[in-house]
């Protein structure tokens, strides 16, 4: 929310309510969310602040404006996703900002790596290696959205990750990301949240599979130790908050994001968020990542304008025998 936005919101009738609903992400993300974000916040106004986990999903977000209006103060949301929500008109919009960014701003950057069990590997696979179910039998996890699964394929399929979305903006690049999807089908488990990548990763239902990164560096030192991560070819993915459109006249629902967006609580997140291994972690587990280069972003500009139609294609997709 801008300053703008936040000046007006002051002006409306604040609607009591006994605690403020968040929808965000289950697993580490809420663990560190509920204790550096919102536990200050209740405490700071004397308000319970109650999260509720979800996948994220714009039809869900539908449904409860549908079902179930005035239930939630804020929304977790991928950019890309936030900004198709706010264009459909499901989210609180900045009436001084007409641009898609006019329903929330980037408050928090998520990578995404492989993982692997170091128990079945004698050295660090990369997504090439994910491909390889001849050497490397096994199920391996990936998450069931397009966002993040086609950019994997692609560069298992070698393109250069600056030509990632050059590639997968024309219907050759489209058709190969698919195309080399294919050919791991039957050994793929999906996942929907980082929960849910987590999880699997831990009971060895999967040999490797993406996850965000903190989801595995948060673990427990002896659990930690199970898993290698691939650093050299991590996504980076752009989440906000956001305000259901219902919600438009909450003005503590207005205010809680408004004050999530602020800068000391976007680092305050980062901070405390474990994305890249520490030096210990590095001497102990990680040798291979001295040398880090950046993580490689997941472009919003691309999966606002293609998200809907590319994942129509994705589920029927992933949806075939």
């Amino acid at each position: 929310m801008t300053e703008a936005r936040t000046h007006t919101v002051r002006k409306v009738h604040r609607i009591a309510q006994p605690s403020l609903k968040v929808l965000t992400f289950g697993g580490a993300i809420a663990t560190i969310q509920q204790k550096i974000l919102f536990s200050p916040y209740g405490q700071q106004l004397k308000e319970t602040v109650s999260v509720t986990p979800w996948a994220g999903e714009i039809d869900a977000l539908r449904k409860q404006e549908t079902e179930a209006p005035n239930r939630w103060a804020a929304v977790m949301m991928e950019n890309s996703a936030l900004q198709i929500s706010c264009s459909l008109g499901l989210l609180v919009r900045d009436p001084t900002d007409k641009s898609s960014a006019s329903c929330g701003q980037a408050s928090a950057a998520i990578d995404f790596a492989m993982a692997w069990d170091r128990s079945r590997f004698e050295t660090p696979p990369t997504w090439a290696d994910f491909w390889d179910v001849a050497r490397h039998p096994g199920r391996r996890s990936l998450r069931r959205d397009p966002r993040t699964t086609l950019e994997i394929a692609l560069l298992a399929d070698g393109v250069a990750p600056d030509a990632l979305y050059r590639v997968l903006d024309s219907t050759e690049g489209l058709e190969r990301a698919f195309r080399k999807l294919s050919q791991i089908r039957p050994y793929i488990i999906w996942w929907s949240t980082p929960e849910d990548a987590s999880r699997i990763l831990k009971s060895g239902k999967a040999l490797m599979g993406s996850v965000p990164t903190g989801e595995i560096l948060s673990l427990p030192t002896p659990e930690r130790a199970r898993f290698g991560l691939f650093w050299a070819q991590r996504l980076q993915v752009n989440y906000a908050w956001g305000v259901p459109n219902s919600s438009a006249q909450n003005n503590a629902a207005l205010a809680l994001t408004s004050w999530l967006e602020q800068p000391t609580q976007k680092q305050a997140f980062a901070n405390a968020w474990p994305s890249l291994p520490s030096l210990a972690e590095i001497s102990t587990f990680s040798p291979d990542a001295q040398h880090l280069p950046a993580a490689i972003p997941v472009s919003d500009e691309f999966w606002s304008r293609h998200l809907a139609d590319i994942s129509a294609r994705f589920e029927r997709w992933a949806e075939e025998p």
